[in-house]
């Protein structure tokens, strides 16, 4: 079996036994519409708001585009484009501002700016959120969270958020919510909502029950979100649909598409699991590729492997996960780390890896950073897939099995007990 699996902007091709093949996982083949019909049909009929948008939207009022940063791939030039063609009529360009979603990433750079925004990097105001920046205290959630955003967001008359609907491992969901917090969080909001991850229900493809997604639904009716204009993209970054509306019941609609498109049922877990993001941007460091392990995990059998194939062209991508990922080898540590010092954004990257492993599951990593600096991080570096593969071999028998998975941040197994 004949496999390309994406890294950075190319791609690793290796071959597997046919006798060792268990299975590759992809979601369910959808034709991709028309970019321009899809984009009219849900403009047309927003979810929960009484008529599309430019009928909602006041003549001279400030409009405030909230859009994703440069670790998401997502068509935000051309999603902006469909938009500013309805509502050009009713705003003036310096009417309108865009506010970059960083959370707590690293800033967006001029170069990333301009591929994020195109034409539009230079027609509207652009700020780049600074989670440590001017914030502003909108109230507290019914879990007692202090929710501080950025001030652009209280400046605005009208607030569109741009996201992508996909699965997030302990948010539940992308998109919608997440896009105000964390995108224009403030950093001690983020740090408090993100430390609920040890709590029932927060997890993967969980939306009502889960403690971190309900603050961030609340954190929305706060701040006044007008609307989403969200989008369920296919592995390789192709719309497959959008969702226009009310930030909730729009969110709710995407998420139950993304479901039936992308949740697949594995029969039986496999000895190792092949990976990958899917190739730059999502490759672009350890931190967003993680993501794609996390997924893997449902399908590999305890005491597996995992091999995770993966550019990270910006290192590791995260000081504290990188520091907990080092001190501590498994839960254990993990949470006594969490116990001295309080729960740090990027400890739980370390968190999940340590689950893993209370698994007995072995973490492989392809990548372009140096042997040493994966070492350190409790994982083991491979030069090739065929070095995995022998590894699994020599663990297993062999009469090992192997499942291959292309698109590992978006695609959720549901396999087995």
């Amino acid at each position: 079996m004949e496999f390309a699996l994406g890294y950075g902007d190319g791609y690793i091709r290796f071959s597997i036994p046919n006798g060792n093949f268990a299975g590759e996982i992809r979601s369910a083949p959808v034709s991709p519409p028309s970019f321009a019909a899809a984009f009219a049909s849900a403009w047309a009929s927003p979810h929960g708001l009484p008529a599309p948008l430019e009928e909602v939207i006041e003549k001279g009022k400030r409009l405030l585009f909230i859009v994703p940063d440069h670790t998401r791939k997502l068509p935000t030039e051309a999603i902006l484009r469909e938009i500013w063609r309805r509502l050009a009529r009713k705003l003036s360009p310096r009417d309108v501002a865009v506010l970059i979603a960083t959370g707590t990433h690293r800033a967006t750079r001029p170069d990333e700016l301009a591929a994020i925004l195109g034409e539009f990097r230079n027609l509207f105001r652009v700020v780049v959120h600074d989670a440590e920046g001017k914030l502003v205290r909108m109230g507290t959630t019914s879990l007692g969270t202090p929710v501080e955003v950025n001030r652009l967001v209280c400046e605005a008359d009208h607030i569109i958020t741009i996201g992508h609907i996909g699965m997030h491992y302990f948010a539940g969901y992308s998109g919608g919510p997440k896009m105000i917090l964390p995108g224009v969080a403030g950093a001690e909001t983020i740090r408090l909502n993100h430390m609920r991850l040890v709590e029932p229900g927060a997890y993967a493809c969980v939306y009502e029950a889960n403690p971190i997604h309900r603050e961030m639904r609340e954190a929305v009716g706060m701040v006044g979100v007008l609307a989403i204009v969200d989008v369920v993209l296919s592995g390789d970054g192709t719309p497959l649909r959008f969702f226009v509306g009310d930030p909730i019941k729009a969110h709710r609609a995407g998420v139950a598409f993304w479901d039936s498109i992308f949740q697949v049922k594995v029969p039986q877990r496999a000895d190792l699991v092949i990976t990958s993001p899917g190739g730059y941007p999502k490759d672009i460091n350890l931190y967003q590729a993680h993501k794609a392990i996390f997924n893997a995990a449902r399908a590999v059998k305890d005491g597996g492997m995992i091999l995770l194939i993966a550019e990270c062209r910006d290192g590791i991508g995260h000081p504290v996960f990188a520091d907990w990922a080092r001190r501590a080898r498994d839960l254990d540590g993990v949470m006594e780390i969490m116990k001295e010092e309080g729960f740090k954004i990027g400890g739980h990257k370390a968190y999940f890896f340590a689950l893993d492993r209370k698994r007995g599951i072995r973490h492989l990593l392809l990548s372009s950073l140096s042997p040493e600096e994966v070492r350190s991080l409790g994982i083991e570096p491979v030069s090739s897939v065929a070095e995995a593969l022998d590894l699994a071999r020599e663990t297993f028998g062999p009469n090992f099995s192997v499942l291959v998975m292309p698109h590992g941040n978006d695609t959720f197994p549901v396999s087995p007990p």
